[in-house]
């Protein structure tokens, strides 16, 4: 409704200065039938396509003052029930725990009253629905009584050619045309009098009758019920039954002629009562009174001819067109045209970071908000969210006797352990991710908590889990401050999911929304230079999957290891009394050891195996079988057969993957591909294509001389390649390359870091000012350092703070951080550079790795206002983060520093 009030008030403003500035230049039929377009606008809900100059676009602001305003909460009293079970025992909280009702576990004893809130937007829908039926009735009211008066003291008048029924009715103030479907005319003792004055009555109630307007009379009161609380509507409508009246007129006259102006007017004036008030807007009834300023209007544009200005009316259509089209165009997207991809950085951040990363507590509250669905925050189910506490790991709030509370909760003789929370700490946790309090929400669950008077305590007994462990974004993007990432949400199998995040000036992130969605499309993202090497592979062959020989065994089951339902059958790793493991559909199976399966994999190693389930690949779904094999001659690694089933059970493979194989839309079209470190496995026409990375490098790529290894990123959806080179003019000296490698649905796009340095800085390092500051300042005295005449150049290339506490690493002093700084150095021959075990050099000449320096680590403390001190590192620079040495190390720089 925010749409309609928005546009219609702009429409009805337009029309009523059009009114008053056309009002001797343009035919007051042409402007009553103007009003129209607000009754459309009014009550049919139509929209032309969105358009830049849309009154929406511009209203936008309003809409969210209006939304956010309706969204406010109002707290009503309500009784306290005094029949409450433990099981449904949990208080509404709303404006403060104080007022909320209590459950003691043993006795079930309720508490005072308290206060319930709802949101302001219920309220005024309230206030607007009793209006309405107030109106409505007031409508039936006037109009009923107006007809039973009409029906009790009307007489016949017939008259000779009038097709209409005519009524004498003494009663009426003046004469009027009422009904809708067979409308009558009811005249007065006065107009019946004279000839003259009933010819021109019957001509004008005619003319009301020709231009429908007891229709329109009833869709104007049908607008007036409906938007009773609109001062705008009602303008409408009183000017537009004025409109009426004087269209009225000029059609009359139209039909008598100029030479009876003079004798029409006088007929008004002796027939029209001249009323202090405005007639009633609810009759549908198309009586002439008339107000006295009313009344002097439409004599004197009677009284002279009127000369319209072709100009003035062509104007005005025009002016009503445009004024039209502003207030029925919906509004543009405001998000679509300014939509960017999140890149493989920012969806690692929230994969790996926001998302699932537990740290040592076992919970990341993050992912709690993916528990339920909600339009507004104010939504989130609070039973869902507060689960499993608040994320912390402590079993009694701090403050709270254990053992006393224990003893109020019954815990000796309790089934299931107990979620105990406290109002500030469910506060905490709904400020920092939502900005909201507890009493901000619409308590959508809350009532599945019980309270505990004696504690201020929250809690309930479980001994299940909601928790969405692992969370995988598959994609997102950024629209200003909003981003909204997609996923596919596994714990009850809900489909796709779609949570919006806004972040905040202080770079945290709060929670707008989660609601189901499609798959998403959206463009991989690439990098912004164009690729080194474009590979088509339109001329590539369907894929080919290997073939598969089942054998039936029987009775030979010494050990089942599992088992996997598919629709109609059950495939089982077993291992046979002939000393294999095998899988097969089995087909008979019993306690007495009879055994009928089909075996189609027999396992090269007893140990380095196993069964998991896919689907959503290619229209397919059935069994990855992963064991370790050979890939290619003397390389081993894991190989993963991708196995369908048809009906009657019969196995075959979808593909063969090498390595681990993730189900990835590569190329952000909506459809999954199969991904691995070496292929890319993707459908066309309905036929499976293999891209095999290897040997398509292999063939394009002639300077690369060794893959060394490569890794599939599914943040980025590329897999990451670092291999050797040969580069022109540096004789046998090999170089280091690392490649990004794509898939854009048509071609293989391979891109080389092309990011520029500047100020000795690759690329955009995201980290405080004066962290960048250290690692420069480290990086410059490594390159003074090595006075090594064939260095010419320093750059840092990159600045990663240390995740301490995903490690689990915790002291007793001040916030400790831990950043580590790549720095590279660039050789003026890099053909003759001496490289040492650990170190590499790419084809530009940069080199790095362990070299030049005794640790590549920058540790500091920070103070109750965020200021940081630096330390001298003695963390080695070839530590392996977050291992034994690398906090021990740690622990010895802060010993040291203190």
């Amino acid at each position: 409704m925010k749409d309609i009030l928005i546009t219609s008030s702009v429409l009805i403003a337009a029309l009523l200065i059009l009114r008053f500035c056309f009002r001797s230049r343009i035919p007051r039929r042409f402007q009553y039938a103007l009003w129209g377009l607000v009754l459309i606008r009014l009550l049919v809900p139509v929209e032309l396509p969105a358009l830049p100059f849309s009154v929406l676009n511009a209203g936008t602001e309003v809409q969210q003052a209006v939304s956010q305003t309706m969204a406010r909460p109002v707290y009503l009293p309500i009784q306290p029930q005094t029949d409450r079970k433990p099981s449904a025992g949990a208080p509404v909280l709303n404006h403060a725990p104080e007022t909320a009702v209590t459950t003691d576990v043993q006795s079930n004893t309720p508490a005072p009253a308290q206060n319930h809130s709802i949101p302001l937007s219920q309220v005024l829908g309230w206030i607007w629905a009793a209006g309405m039926a107030v109106m409505a009735l007031y409508f039936l009211g006037c109009n009923l009584h107006f007809w039973y008066q009409l029906r009790r003291r009307r007489t016949p008048f017939p008259l000779e050619h009038q097709r209409r029924p005519v009524y004498l009715c003494p009663s009426l103030a003046s004469p009027c045309l009422f009904g809708l479907f067979r409308p009558s005319i009811y005249l007065t003792p006065e107009a019946a009098a004279d000839p003259d004055r009933l010819r021109h009555v019957l001509i004008h109630e005619e003319t009301h009758a020709r231009h429908l307007d007891p229709l329109w009379s009833l869709l104007r009161c049908v607008c007036l019920t409906i938007y009773w609380f609109d001062p705008l509507v009602w303008a409408a409508a009183i000017c537009s039954r004025i409109d009426c009246e004087l269209a009225c007129d000029e059609g009359a006259l139209h039909r008598l002629g100029d030479g009876e102006r003079f004798a029409y007017g006088q007929t008004l004036l002796s027939l029209i009562p001249v009323e202090r008030t405005p007639a009633n807007p609810l009759l549908t009834a198309t009586t002439m009174a008339a107000g006295k300023r009313q009344l002097k209007d439409r004599v004197q544009r009677i009284a002279r001819r009127p000369k319209w200005a072709a100009p003035a009316i062509l104007s005005a259509a025009l002016l009503a067109a445009v004024v039209s089209a502003c207030t029925f165009a919906a509004p543009q997207p405001t998000h679509s045209s300014e939509d960017t991809p999140l890149t493989g950085e920012e969806l690692a951040f929230f994969n790996e970071q926001f998302f699932n990363n537990a740290y040592n507590t076992g919970i990341n509250m993050h992912n709690q908000f993916l528990c339920c669905s909600y339009e507004k925050p104010e939504d989130i189910d609070l039973f869902e969210l507060f689960y499993n506490g608040d994320g912390n790991d402590r079993t009694a709030p701090e403050g709270v006797d254990q053992e006393a509370l224990d003893a109020a909760l019954d815990m000796k003789n309790q089934a299931c352990p107990a979620t105990i929370l406290t109002v500030a700490q469910m506060d905490a946790v709904l400020t920092a991710n939502t900005g909201l309090t507890l009493e901000d929400m619409n308590q959508v669950g809350f009532d599945h908590f019980q309270y505990l008077a004696d504690f201020d305590l929250y809690y309930h007994f479980h001994g299940d889990t909601n928790y969405r462990g692992n969370v995988i974004i598959s994609a997102g993007t950024r629209n200003g401050n909003l981003v909204s990432l997609y996923y596919e949400d596994s714990f009850f199998g809900d489909g796709w999911k779609c949570v919006t995040l806004e972040e905040m000036e202080d770079g945290t992130w709060q929670f707008r929304s989660n609601v189901a969605a499609e798959q998403p499309t959206i463009p991989t993202a690439v990098p912004d230079w164009e690729p080194t090497l474009t590979i088509p592979l339109e001329d590539l062959e369907p894929y080919q999957a290997p073939t598969v020989t089942v054998e039936r065994h029987t009775n030979d089951c010494a050990e089942r290891l599992g088992g996997y339902q598919t629709s109609d059958h059950t495939i089982r790793p077993y291992r046979s009394t002939d000393g294999n493991i095998y899988a097969a559909v089995v087909d008979v199976e019993s306690t007495d050891g009879t055994w009928d399966a089909r075996c189609f994999v027999t396992f090269p190693d007893s140990e380095s195996w196993s069964i998991s389930f896919f689907s959503d690949l290619f229209g397919q779904e059935g069994l990855v079988i992963s064991y370790f094999g050979e890939m290619e001659p003397g390389y081993s690694t894991t190989i993963q057969d991708y196995y369908t089933f048809a009906e009657d059970g019969t196995p075959s493979i979808l593909a063969r993957v090498y390595f681990e194989g993730q189900i990835l839309d590569l190329d952000g079209d909506g459809e999954n591909e199969l991904a691995s470190p070496y292929q890319f496995f993707y459908q066309r026409d309905g036929k499976l294509y293999e891209a095999n990375l290897k040997e398509l490098l292999t063939d394009h790529w002639p300077e690369l001389e060794y893959w060394d290894y490569s890794s599939l990123d599914p943040n980025t959806k590329a897999v990451s390649l670092s291999g050797l080179m040969t580069v022109e003019g540096w004789g046998e000296q090999l170089a280091s390359c690392d490649r990004d490698i794509y898939f854009n649905g048509e071609n293989i796009l391979v891109y080389r870091d092309e990011r520029p340095t500047e100020n000795h800085i690759l690329g955009t390092i995201d980290v405080p000012e004066e962290v960048l500051q250290e690692a420069l300042a480290m990086g410059e005295a490594r390159y003074e350092s090595a006075q090594d005449g064939d260095l010419d150049d320093w750059r840092v290339s990159a600045v990663e703070k240390v995740p301490l506490s995903y490690y689990g690493w915790s002291w007793d002093g001040p916030e400790v951080e831990v950043y580590r700084v790549v720095c590279e150095f660039h050789s003026a021959d890099p053909a003759n550079m001496v490289l040492a075990g650990g170190a590499y050099m790419d084809e530009n000449g940069w080199a790095g790795g362990i070299l030049y320096g005794q640790s590549n680590f920058l540790v500091c403390t920070l103070d109750e206002n965020g200021e940081r001190t630096f330390l001298e590192s003695l963390i080695p620079l070839d530590c392996d983060v977050g291992g034994t040495v690398f906090f021990d190390y740690l622990t010895e720089t802060l010993a040291k520093a203190a």
